[in-house]
C-alpha cells in the first residue's frame, strides 16, 4: 500500500509537470511562428485528455477486473511515459492532441486499478479505508497541483526540451514502484468478455449508482466552474465588465496565490480529519455536510463581491466564513471514494469497474462546469459563477437526500455497521 500511494503521488507528479511543460511548449511554439493556435485550439487540446479519461476509464476498468488490476496499473506510467517522449516532436495542433489523449489513457488506466485495489485491501477496516482514500487523495492532488506544476517550471527555463526527457525519468520511477513494490493477486473471474461488458452497462442502471452520479457530478462540475474561470476573473485582466462586482477589480498574483494556498491548508486539515472519521459518520452525512458548507461559501464569496474594498473588518469575517466551510468542503471526495468503495462490496468481481466510475463522473462533472462557466462568466462575471454553483448545488442536494434515504438498501451490512447513528 504505501508503494501504491508512492507510486500514486509520483505518477500524478509527472503528470502535472507534463501538463505545466505543454503550455510551455506550445507558447514557444506560438512565439516561434511554427504553428498557429487559437482558443479553439487551446480548448480542444485541453479537452482531449478528459474525453480520454471519460471514455478509457469504464474500457480499461473492465480489462483490469478480466486480467487483473497490476498490468492496468503499469499501463498508467507507461501511456504518460510515451506522451511525455513524443511532446518535443509534436509540432502540430494534431500532434499535441494526440499527446494529451496518450495522458488521459495513463489516468483512465490507472486510476481504477488503483481505487479497485485500495477498495479490496480496506474492505476488512472502515478506519485504514477512511486514512488511505484520504492520502490517495493528497498524493493526487499534491502530485499533480502543487509538486508537477512546481517542478515544471524550472525544469523548463534550465532544461529547456530536455525537460520533457527528464519529466519521462519521474514516469518510469512511478513504474518501478507499481511493479515491483505492489503486490497483487488475480483470480480471473468466470464469464467472457463481452458478458463483462453487458455487467458493466448494468451497474450503470443499479439504484446506488444512479443516485449517486447528479451529486458526484455536480460538485466535479462546481470545481470546473472555479477552476481556471474564477481565478483568471480574480486577476481583473479578463475584460468582463466589472459593473460593481469588488472581485473584478483585480488583485495581485501573490495575493490571489497566498489565499489559495491558505485555502488548500485549511482543505488539508479537512482532509485528514473527515478521512479519519469513516467509523463515526455515513459517507452522505460528510457529502451532504460538503453542499452545506458549498452554500455557506456561495453566501459569502456574494456578499464579498458586494464590498467597495474599504470594509476591511467585514471583509477578514467572510473571509474567515469562506475557509472555515473548506474545512467542511474537504470531506466530500474521501467520502465519495469511501462510498463507491462500500458499493464494491456487492460487485467483488467487478471492483475495478466500479471504482472507474469515480473518474467517469469527475471528468463528466468538470468538462460540464468549464464549458457554463465560460458561457456565464463573459456576461456575470464572479455573480454568474455564484448563481451557476448554486444551481449545481441544488442539483447535487436533492440527488443526495433521496440517497440517504435508501442507502441501508445499498450498502452492505458491514458498511452500515459503524455509522448508522449519524
Amino acid at each position: 500500500m504505501r508503494a501504491l500511494l508512492l507510486g500514486t503521488f509520483i505518477l500524478r507528479t509527472a503528470t502535472g509537470t507534463t501538463g505545466a511543460l505543454l503550455v510551455f511548449w506550445t507558447a514557444h511554439l506560438r512565439d516561434r511562428g511554427t504553428i498557429q493556435v487559437s482558443t479553439a485550439d487551446v480548448a480542444a487540446i485541453s479537452l482531449a485528455f478528459y474525453v480520454t479519461e471519460l471514455l478509457g476509464s469504464p474500457i480499461f476498468g473492465v480489462l483490469a477486473d478480466q486480467i487483473g488490476r497490476k498490468p492496468v496499473m503499469l499501463l498508467g506510467p507507461l501511456f504518460g511515459l510515451v506522451a511525455v517522449l513524443i511532446t518535443p516532436f509534436a509540432l502540430t495542433i494534431p500532434l499535441l492532441i494526440a499527446t494529451r489523449l496518450l495522458e488521459g489513457s495513463s489516468t483512465a488506466a490507472s486510476v481504477p486499478s488503483i481505487l479497485s485495489y485500495v477498495a479490496a485491501q480496506t474492505s476488512h477496516d472502515e478506519r485504514l479505508r477512511g486514512r488511505v482514500v484520504t492520502l490517495f487523495e493528497v498524493a493526487t492532488l499534491g502530485g499533480l497541483l502543487v509538486a508537477g506544476t512546481a517542478l515544471a517550471g524550472p525544469l523548463y527555463e534550465i532544461f529547456g526540451e530536455v525537460a520533457f526527457f527528464i519529466n519521462g525519468a519521474i514516469y518510469m520511477l512511478a513504474l518501478a514502484l507499481f511493479a515491483y513494490g505492489v503486490k497483487d493477486h488475480h483470480s480471473r473471474p468466470d464469464g467472457a468478455a463481452e458478458n463483462r461488458l453487458r455487467r458493466y452497462a448494468h451497474l450503470f442502471r443499479q439504484r446506488g449508482i444512479l443516485l449517486f452520479v447528479p451529486t458526484w457530478v455536480a460538485i466535479n462540475a462546481i470545481v470546473g466552474v472555479w477552476v481556471p474561470q474564477g481565478l483568471y476573473l480574480l486577476t481583473g485582466s479578463s475584460g468582463v465588465a466589472a459593473n460593481g462586482q469588488f472581485l473584478l477589480s483585480g488583485f495581485s498574483p501573490t495575493m490571489i496565490t497566498s489565499a489559495l494556498a491558505g485555502l488548500a491548508l485549511i482543505g488539508g486539515f479537512g482532509l485528514f480529519f473527515w478521512g479519519n472519521s469513516f467509523d463515526r459518520y455515513r459517507r452522505t452525512s460528510v457529502l451532504l455536510g460538503g453542499v452545506v458548507a458549498f452554500v455557506v461559501a456561495m453566501a459569502a464569496v456574494w456578499l464579498l463581491n458586494r464590498m467597495t474594498g474599504s470594509e476591511l473588518p467585514l471583509i477578514v469575517g467572510l473571509l474567515l466564513i469562506l475557509s472555515g466551510s473548506m474545512f467542511f468542503l474537504a470531506g466530500a471526495t474521501p467520502a465519495a471514494l469511501g462510498f463507491l468503495a462500500d458499493v464494491s462490496e456487492r460487485y467483488k468481481t467487478d471492483r475495478s469497474a466500479v471504482m472507474g466510475l469515480y473518474s467517469i463522473f469527475l471528468g463528466l462533472g468538470q468538462v460540464i462546469g468549464t464549458k457554463v462557466a465560460g458561457d456565464v462568466a463573459a456576461t456575470l462575471g464572479v455573480d454568474g459563477l455564484v448563481y451557476v454553483t448554486l444551481g449545481f448545488l441544488v442539483i447535487a442536494g436533492g440527488a443526495l437526500l433521496v440517497l440517504r434515504r435508501v442507502e441501508h438498501e445499498i450498502l452492505p451490512p458491514n458498511a452500515r455497521r459503524g455509522a448508522a447513528a449519524h
